[in-house]
This record gives C-alpha cells, structure tokens and sequence, in this order.
C-alpha cells in the first residue's frame, strides 16, 4: 500500500476528531460561561478552563489545515521547497499543540468515572478522549508524511539494460568537455 493511499483517510479522520472536539469545547465553554443559578460548579460563578479553550484552538487548526492540505497548499509555496516538507512541519506543530492541550486535560481530568451520572463529566470525558485520538491520528499522519519526504520516487530510463535510474548511472566516460 502506497503512503499517499493512507493521507486522504487518515486526514478525513483528523477532520473528523477535530470537528467533534471543536463541538465538545464549545459545548463546555458554553456550559462554563453561563453557569446556571445554583449551580455546585464554583459555587455558581462563570469562569472558563483554560485548557479548553486551549483544545478548541487546536481542533479550530486542525480542522481548517485538512482542507488547505488539499486545495491550497501549491498555490502558495514556490518550487524550492517540497509540499511534503511543509506538511510534515505544519504536523509537527499540530502534534506538540494537541501533545500539551491531551496531557493538560488529563493531568486535570484523569479519572471521570465517579461523576458520570453528569452530562458535564461526560462532556468532558469525550472530549479528552477525542483530543487523544486526534492527537493519534497526527502520529499516523507524521509517519506516513516522514515517508513522502525521505522517500522519493524517481524514473528509471526504460532504454537502458540494466535498469539504473537515470541519475545513478553518471555520466559517461569521455562525454565530459
């Protein structure tokens, strides 16, 4: 199986991930924002975690890079450098982003199971889990893009016996002014 085979699911899943993360830190955000009277949740004053915030940034990036990936990204790089490298540097940037806002979350929300009964913890519950398996999703996508930029697919001259790509034969012996 060709790499370039595995980018279009692998970038419809991230678009997936992205969309519904960038939905659960909304919803949050929403429900942190405007805290209903009475409610336990800082004794009922409005406040915003930081983390999320910090989670709908990232899934806001990810989900507008998969389209640019697909329609932009010729337009707007000139022929020096190769549409894989920039790709696997915009990943790589998306990778520590998700990295940090997956562990934060985490670190703040490691175990969940005592407030299911919540909409709230379920909220965010879903939202570190899809944080993560987006975050998984830009491994898979690193490596296959690791594999468009080390290696490269050259034509071969069809003339020649011995099958030699073009480059590697050299130059022949006395053609050399």
């Amino acid at each position: 199986m060709r790499p370039a085979s595995l980018r279009i699911p692998l970038y419809c899943v991230l678009w997936l991930f992205s969309f519904i993360l960038l939905a659960l830190a909304i919803a949050r955000l929403n429900y942190t924002l405007h805290l209903p009277k009475g409610d336990p949740l800082n004794h009922g004053a409005d406040f915003y975690d930081p983390v999320v915030v910090e989670l709908l940034v990232d899934s806001f990036l990810a989900f507008a890079f998969v389209p640019f990936v697909f329609n932009f990204l010729d337009r707007f790089l000139n022929h020096k450098i190769s549409k894989a490298v920039v790709e696997v540097i915009a990943l790589a940037i998306l990778w520590l982003l998700w990295l940090i806002g997956c562990g934060i979350a985490t670190s703040i929300w490691p175990n969940l199971t005592f407030c299911y009964n919540f909409t709230t913890c379920r909220v965010l519950a879903a939202m570190t889990a899809f944080a993560w398996l987006g975050w998984l999703t830009i491994c898979a996508l690193l490596v296959v893009g690791f594999f468009s930029v080390f290696v490269k697919q050259r034509d071969s001259d069809l003339g020649s016996s011995d099958g030699m790509v073009e480059w590697a034969r050299g130059v022949p012996a006395g053609s050399i002014p």
